[in-house]
C-alpha cells in the first residue's frame, strides 16, 4: 500500500474517532434522526457544488440509482443506528462496535464477490479483534438494556460492510468526489423525509450543539467521505474499512484530550495489540510463505 493511502486511513480514522464524540455530545438534545438529517445534509450542502463540473455530472446521472442506495446503506441508516447506540453507550464503546466492520466486509466479500483474504490478513482480523477486546474488556456492560444499542452498533457495521462491497462492485470508475456527493445527497433526501416526525424541541439546542452538529457535517462527513471513497477505489474495500479497527484507538484519545477521560496502560497495550493487526491486515507487515488464500 502507498504511503499516500496509509498516511489517509489514519487521517481518516482520527477525524471519524472524533465523530462518536461530537455525536454524544449532541445527540441527546437533537434525537438521533434530526442529529444524522443536520450531518447529511450539511455535508451535502458542502459537496454537491462539486457536481457542477460537467463529467461528475454525467457520472452523477448514469449512477444516480445506485447512488441512492448506497446513501442510504451507507450513510442514512448506520449514521442513526450509532446515533441510537449513542444516547446509552460511551462514544468509545459505540466506536468499537463499529470496528466489526471489516469484519462484516470481508465476509460479505467473499460470498458476495468472491473475494480472498491471505492467511496472515485473517490472523491480522484476529489479533486486532483482541486488542478491541483488551481495550473494551472493562468498558462495556453487558446489563440487559445495553443489548438493543450494541444490535444497533453492529448492524451500523453490517450496513457499512454491504455498502462498501456493492460500491466497489456498482461504482467502480465513478470519481471519489461524484461518489461522496451523490451518496448523500441521496442520503438527506431519505432523512429529511423523516424529520417531520421525530422533530426535537430546538428551544433546548445551545450554539455549542449547533456547532458540534456542522462539524459533523463538514469535517466528518464531507471531507472524510472524499477520502474514504478515494481509498475504496485505490485500496479496495477490505483494505479501507480496516480504519474502523483504528478509530476507538482516535476516540479513545479525544476523549482524554477533550474530556479529561483516563488513559490506561490497558489502552495502551490495547492499542499496540490493534496496530500489530492492522499492520497484517493492510500487508504494511507480511511473509510471503504465508500469503497465501
Amino acid at each position: 500500500m502507498k504511503l499516500i493511502d496509509t498516511l489517509l486511513l489514519v487521517l481518516l480514522a482520527a477525524i471519524w474517532g472524533s465523530s462518536f464524540i461530537f455525536m454524544r455530545a449532541t445527540v441527546d438534545v437533537f434525537g438521533p434522526i434530526t442529529l444524522i438529517a443536520i450531518r447529511s445534509g450539511v455535508a451535502a450542502l458542502f459537496l454537491i457544488g462539486f457536481l457542477s463540473k460537467q463529467t461528475r455530472w454525467l457520472e452523477f446521472k448514469q449512477n444516480w440509482r445506485t447512488l441512492a442506495w448506497i446513501g442510504v446503506l451507507n450513510s442514512a441508516l448506520p449514521f442513526c443506528f450509532l446515533a441510537y447506540a449513542s444516547l446509552y453507550l460511551t462514544a468509545g464503546t459505540v466506536s468499537i462496535l463499529n470496528a466489526m466492520t471489516p469484519i462484516f466486509t470481508a465476509w460479505i466479500a467473499h460470498i458476495w464477490l468472491k473475494d480472498q483474504l491471505t492467511r496472515l490478513q485473517y490472523l491480522g482480523l484476529v489479533i486486532s479483534i483482541v486488542g478491541l477486546s483488551i481495550l473494551v474488556w472493562d468498558k462495556v456492560s453487558w446489563d440487559i438494556k445495553t443489548w438493543w444499542p450494541i444490535l444497533a452498533g453492529l448492524m451500523a457495521s453490517l450496513l457499512y460492510g454491504i455498502a462498501s462491497n456493492g460500491t466497489k462492485r456498482y461504482l467502480k470508475g465513478v470519481t471519489s468526489m461524484t461518489a461522496a456527493a451523490g451518496s448523500l445527497f441521496f442520503s438527506a433526501i431519505f432523512m429529511f423525509i423523516l424529520v417531520p416526525f421525530f422533530s426535537p424541541d430546538f428551544s433546548q439546542v445551545t450554539p455549542k450543539n449547533w456547532l458540534y452538529a456542522i462539524t459533523l457535517g463538514v469535517l466528518c462527513t464531507a471531507f472524510a467521505y472524499v477520502v474514504f471513497f478515494h481509498l475504496l477505489s485505490s485500496i479496495g474495500p477490505s483494505r479501507a474499512v480496516s480504519v474502523t479497527f483504528l478509530i476507538p484507538v482516535f476516540s479513545f484519545l479525544w476523549g482524554y484530550l477533550l474530556l479529561g477521560e483516563v488513559v490506561t496502560i490497558r489502552m495502551w497495550i490495547a492499542t499496540l495489540v490493534i496496530l500489530l493487526g492492522m499492520s497484517l491486515v493492510l500487508r504494511i507487515m507480511h511473509w510471503d510463505r504465508f500469503n497465501k488464500h
